[in-house]
């Protein structure tokens, strides 16, 4: 850590240096979590120091061109494809500008509201210090109705630490299918930070995919800010890395703004993941939606948090937190801690969770019809959680899920 304030200095001579070092010193002050609310720490997933170094030390030198760059084709369907946070060549789109975020981050115009969006939790710090890449996506005002597909590849080589945002304009309706893999299976450290902003009375769907190899660990922030009448909503998949962090938090400062989040992740093995979705609701008649869903199997962790902050002038609003986890496995564990934390007395506001395995009930009726047991399990763990992401408008998520739900360890 000695010298990651000259590598900072030596690599990013732009616009973003002085953004990168208040972010750095930030992290050095913040505290490590100490998960007070709990007697035990061991339904929680840890972030090592070690894997905090590994990934700000992989800012410190240039990336070699990865050789898949050349050789990779893109899915089908994708408008936007990046290589270990490089972005490729990408078709030209009406009223979108596409770019990568560190050419963005040195344009003085651009640059300047891409670096006043900022994080709060000590790895996003991190991130937001040593990011090496990502994507910087536009949305003029009244572009009317925009769909974006994103591939995020990674080689699995090193780890890599990026940053990407979306900036949508007044008056839109927009649909984001974002999905990160990895070619091969790997030990890396990958952290990301994800900042929307979402323009006056406009509608954003993002759909979030993370299927990396086994073995990396996964850290990722989205942080989405809502003008007046905006409406963000999100679906979010975790299924790849065998330790991943989620956080999702939308500040709400316009007024009459919605945000909507459907989440479902699936942990099997020794995974552990913590999945982190809140509001943070500052504007007048707010409204927020959190439904989570949660498969767990092998010898998995999974432990859903999340907070409904209703701020002291954010009146008339409401704030609804809905937390389910399945588990398939006797030596799976699963933990749900939802919290309210209102400010003031003109709001309604609640929260729930359930952890409960497949229902016998359900089970015989399917087998008393020729439905073997096992596939018996997989078909209602599958109606449980497509259930999720059918209003995603993403047939890509949708057939993920689909997917995982068939090939669940039972």
């Amino acid at each position: 850590m000695e010298t990651f304030v000259d590598a900072l200095r030596d690599r990013f001579g732009n616009s973003a240096y002085e953004f990168r070092l208040e972010s750095f010193k930030k992290f050095l002050r913040a505290k490590p979590r100490e998960y007070k609310e709990s007697p035990t720490t061991k339904d929680y997933v840890s972030i090592s120091e070690d894997e905090l170094e590994i990934l700000m030390g992989s800012s410190a030198e240039p990336v070699s061109a990865s050789p898949l760059k050349g050789t990779h084709s893109m899915s089908p369907g994708t408008d936007i494809q990046l290589f270990d946070g490089e972005l490729r060549p990408v078709r030209e789109i009406s009223k979108v500008t596409i770019a990568d975020l560190n050419s963005v981050s040195c344009n003085a115009n651009r640059g300047t509201e891409v670096f006043m969006r900022v994080g709060k939790e000590r790895e996003e710090h991190l991130i937001n210090a040593s990011w090496k890449n990502g994507y910087y996506v536009q949305i003029e005002d009244n572009a009317g109705k925009v769909n974006l597909d994103i591939e995020n590849v990674y080689s699995g080589d090193f780890s890599i630490p990026t940053k990407s945002f979306i900036e949508c304009g007044d008056n839109n309706s927009v649909i984001i299918t974002d999905s990160y893999s990895s070619v091969k299976d790997n030990s890396n450290v990958f952290g990301k930070n994800i900042y929307i902003v979402v323009g006056k009375n406009s509608k954003v769907t993002y759909n979030y995919i993370q299927d990396k190899a086994d073995h990396s660990t996964d850290i990722t922030f989205v942080r989405s800010f809502l003008s007046e009448g905006a409406e963000f909503m999100i679906f979010h998949l975790n299924s790849g890395s065998s330790k991943v962090i989620f956080h999702n938090e939308s500040e709400m400062i316009g007024d009459n703004s919605t945000f909507r989040t459907h989440g479902v992740s699936f942990s099997s093995d020794k995974q552990g993941m913590d999945i982190r979705d809140s509001s943070f609701q500052t504007g007048l008649s707010t409204h927020a939606d959190i439904s989570v869903k949660g498969a767990v199997t092998g010898e998995s962790i999974t432990m859903h948090r999340g907070n409904i902050d209703i701020e002291e002038a954010s009146v008339q609003s409401t704030g609804f937190y809905d937390s389910k986890l399945l588990l398939l496995s006797d030596k799976a564990y699963a933990n749900s801690k939802p919290a309210l934390i209102i400010l003031n007395n003109n709001t309604r506001s609640k929260h729930g969770s359930a952890i409960s395995s497949v229902d016998e009930e359900e089970l015989f009726y399917l087998q008393s019809r020729g439905v073997d047991r096992n596939s018996a399990r997989s078909i209602i763990t599958e109606g449980f959680m497509v259930s999720a992401v059918e209003q995603s408008g993403s047939d890509r998520l949708i057939n993920k899920v689909h997917e995982l739900s068939r090939h669940v360890e039972l």
